[in-house]
């Protein structure tokens, strides 16, 4: 048995091993918002209905950084917009797109 023969043995069997598992099943989960709750928003200081937000921070100690995800609790006033909720930028007039084009063309030159 040369090289090539234990290679394709080994190959066979995790080929044998993979296909006797059992395959995950893949089940799509639905996001639930969590449910207010009365406590103290961590922005604004006052006594109301919080929902935890759960953010990434980094800190810088000694010289070594580290980060993780922390929880804040803000209230409805005070919760981060989500960007999908932003709005967006007005479309463009014709004469800015006319510009926008001109503008192109010249730098093609």
């Amino acid at each position: 048995m040369d090289f090539s023969d234990k290679f394709y043995a080994k190959n066979a069997a995790s080929a044998r091993a993979w296909a006797e598992a059992e395959p995950k099943k893949h089940e799509v989960r639905e996001r639930k918002h969590s449910e207010p709750k009365m406590g103290i928003c961590e922005k604004c200081k006052k006594e109301a209905l919080v929902r935890p937000h759960r953010s990434r921070e980094t800190d810088i100690k000694d010289g070594a950084a580290s980060y993780g995800v922390v929880v804040h609790y803000y209230c409805e006033d005070c919760y981060p917009q989500s960007r999908r909720n932003t709005p967006t930028e007005p479309p463009m007039s014709a004469k800015q797109v006319k510009n926008l084009l001109r503008g192109a063309k010249k730098n093609l030159r």
